[in-house]
């Protein structure tokens, strides 16, 4: 198999894969409200991103194109996994809202990792480590302000109740 043909189908199951563990946190609630519709809305925001950059990709660059998509969709799947630490902060004496907090944080931090060892490993300007940023910080203002319908007044001892990880199940 060609090497640009390995990079897209390797590409492809990163992104597919990030795309079903995305859905699946989203689904899990953290003590919000989420309908199908706010699960493919976060999705689609979610991918945004990630889908800029690979048509800016395939349009613009002429080497190392498919190497650079693939390692991009690596980062969006290892910020993916990253999302799993929630598991691991549910042991702390944290509520509900800080472990998607932290979870959310970590994968942002994760990915961001990754994208930028993936523009300087196929040695392409900081210009796309740029725009990507500009992307990311897009994509969660659009998460946290129109899917979820989040602001900060959640956080404070009004509502906070609602996200103590012991009275979540009352909740949901």
């Amino acid at each position: 198999m060609p090497a640009n043909t390995r990079n897209a189908v390797t590409a492809i199951l990163y992104f597919a894969v990030s795309v079903m563990i995305t859905a699946w946190f989203i689904e899990q609630k953290f003590g919000y409200a989420v309908t199908p519709d706010a699960i493919l809305l976060s999705n689609i925001v979610a991918a945004f991103k990630w889908v800029v950059m690979a048509i800016a990709a395939l349009a613009l660059l002429e080497e190392n194109k498919w190497a650079f998509i693939r390692r991009m969709a690596f980062a969006c799947l290892a910020g993916s996994c990253a999302m799993f630490s929630t598991y691991v902060f549910r042991f702390l004496p944290i509520s509900s809202w800080q472990q998607f907090t932290y979870a959310m944080a970590l994968a942002m931090l994760v990915m961001t990792g990754f994208f930028f060892k993936a523009v300087a490993d196929t040695r392409l300007s900081l210009k796309w480590f740029a725009v990507w940023m500009i992307l990311l910080i897009i994509s969660v203002i659009l998460q946290v302000k129109v899917v979820f319908n989040l602001h900060p007044s959640l956080v404070t001892n009004e509502v906070s109740h609602f996200f103590d990880s012991r009275k979540k199940s009352e909740i949901s």
